[in-house]
């Protein structure tokens, strides 16, 4: 409960907090101004949002653990928080960076070694201890600064350390340790929080103090969970380089060329994946959901190397790799004048009738089914009443003020909060294994209702992607954000994650969650842009269906 507690409630923390950081880094003058070159945005936009996560960070691990016993880990975090927040607001030369990264490095690696965290080897084979020490050291100044450099398109570091965390949270849960798996969760929650923000378009970026926290307690929490999965706390440096791999290729790559080219290795450039992927006229949330996709690829690759082989994780990361170094002609590929044409001449050919009744009958029958099933679910008879609900309920009731709030405001809806109220919905209403329940239909045979809603959404899904210029006629809207993107990238992950790492069986009742969530948070955002009449009313209606169903339980 602990755990559930503190991820949604350090979620909710970040997400009040930001708008007033916002607002203040931008009267003060701290903002990221373009320069038509290396930055991708056009307008000011106020940077060191990263501390608004370190700060939530720190107290949410605080409430719910003793800091004293993590005082080297804390105090590597903060020297990262204060370099970086120097650097976002007047600049610092690469020599200062250097000496603090490498003093809260060796601070972190007092933490693994006061925790028994330093029994590494390669992929099976010991390292010396003599040897272990440098070599970690070493890692971690190559993944922060990995970090500080993929740190160039919106939500690009921040979805990663989201990844990563997840990861981490699946690893730990049920270990022996309590920080580990706390600490991954109040980071998938305070990430989450800021991408509300920080998804293209961003309103703020995390800045170097982000790219530094959120590095230096991905690498604390990885390191730790895979150490916590292994006995005798046993790290293979296979496993972490290939979780890690997409931006330290990038990084080794990059410096690469720019010491060919006779060039500083430290000093930016556009060399860097994200910037070439971008320069194929991808669009920005695009050009992040490819690579997050490619580091959900590798992460999966990990877990295969972890859990099943090391031989086939390896083969297939050496089959994957050209992918990663070749990414750019491969788009291109892609994305040929010919190729794109030939897409559009079939979508063509669909008749026109078959988008009528689309529009005019299918969707307003899956609507209406969906409307049935979600009054079902929350009149059916729920689990015992139990504490966490009434922290749920705040939960809910603080977001729904937020939202009500923020419309008054800037005159917009946030459809995140959509997908949040999609997931606990899900998550109260599917205690009581009601999704598992077998039903018996004809042909098919037996079926529960979780398949059914995949069997009934996933081609109204795919059908809307395909045609969905023709379905919304002249009424074109940005249909997916750059947070719904890398929502749609974690929910894979996770799903994958936990099929592939052999969890317990309630970590698929939380994949089934995800997917479920996610599909039917798609099939509001087609709904409300085919019914724009609508939206208010669906926007509201998802905190309805939440607390009702919360008080129903409370209540009852």
């Amino acid at each position: 409960m602990i755990y559930l507690i503190s991820g949604f409630f350090s979620l909710l923390a970040v997400i009040l907090i930001t708008p007033f950081i916002i607002k203040f880094f931008t009267k003060i003058g701290i903002i990221d101004k373009p320069d038509n070159h290396r930055k991708l945005h056009i307008t000011p936009i106020p940077r060191m949002g990263g501390i608004v996560i370190y700060f939530v960070i720190i107290i949410f691990t605080a409430v719910f653990y003793d800091l004293t016993d993590i005082k080297f880990l804390l105090t590597g975090s903060l020297l990262l928080a204060f370099i970086g927040a120097i650097d976002d607001v007047k600049g610092v030369k690469w020599q200062y960076k250097f000496l603090f990264q490498s003093v809260s490095s060796v601070l972190l690696i007092i933490y693994f070694v006061n925790h028994d965290y330093l029994h590494f080897n390669i992929a099976g084979y010991p390292i010396a201890q003599e040897f272990s020490i440098p070599i970690l050291f070493l890692a971690i100044m190559g993944i922060l600064n990995s970090f500080n450099l993929l740190d160039g398109l919106d939500g690009l570091v921040t979805g990663f350390s989201l990844i990563i965390a997840s990861i981490s949270f699946l690893l730990s849960f049920g270990s022996d340790s309590h920080l580990i798996p706390l600490l991954s969760i109040i980071l998938i929650g305070t990430t989450l929080g800021f991408l509300k923000y920080n998804g293209n378009p961003a309103r703020i970026f995390l800045g170097d103090t982000g790219s530094y926290i959120l590095g230096y307690f991905s690498i604390c929490v990885l390191f730790s969970a895979a150490a916590e999965t292994n006995v005798n706390h046993r790290i293979d440096y296979v496993f972490l380089f290939l979780v890690f791999s997409l931006p330290v290729i990038d990084t080794l790559r990059v410096m690469l060329i720019r010491i060919k080219n006779k060039r500083n290795p430290f000093l930016p450039d556009n060399n860097h994946i994200h910037h070439i992927i971008y320069s194929k006229k991808i669009r920005h949330k695009t050009t992040v959901f490819i690579i997050l996709g490619l580091t959900s690829t590798t992460s999966v690759i990990a877990l295969t190397y972890q859990f099943y082989s090391r031989e086939l994780g390896i083969i297939l990361f050496a089959l994957f790799a050209p992918v990663i170094l070749f990414s750019d002609s491969i788009i291109e590929l892609i994305i040929r004048k010919e190729n794109l044409l030939a897409y559009g001449r079939m979508v063509k050919r669909v008749p026109d009738v078959m988008i009528k009744i689309y529009n005019n009958w299918v969707l307003p029958f899956v609507a209406f089914l969906m409307f049935s099933f979600f009054v079902y679910l929350i009149l059916h008879k729920a689990i015992l009443n139990d504490v966490r609900y009434i922290y749920l309920l705040l939960f809910s009731i603080f977001t729904l003020l937020f939202t009500i709030i923020n419309i008054a405001k800037e005159k917009s809806l946030s459809d995140f909060l959509v997908f949040i109220n999609f997931l606990l919905f899900f998550y109260v209403t599917g205690h009581n294994g009601i999704f598992y329940h077998l039903f018996q239909f004809p042909i098919i045979g037996l079926i529960n209702l979780n398949q059914i809603i995949t069997i009934l959404l996933l081609p109204i899904l795919g059908f809307f992607f395909v045609f969905r210029e023709r379905i919304l006629g002249s009424n074109r809207i940005q249909f997916l954000k750059g947070i719904d993107m890398i929502l749609a990238t974690i929910v894979v992950s996770v799903y994958l994650f936990i099929q592939i790492s052999n969890q317990k069986q309630e970590y698929f009742k939380i994949a089934d969650i995800l997917v479920r969530s996610y599909m039917v948070f798609l099939f509001y955002k087609i709904v409300s842009a085919r019914f724009p009449q609508m939206q208010f009313h669906l926007y509201f209606s998802t905190f309805i269906i939440v607390i009702m169903t919360l008080l129903k339980i409370l209540i009852l």
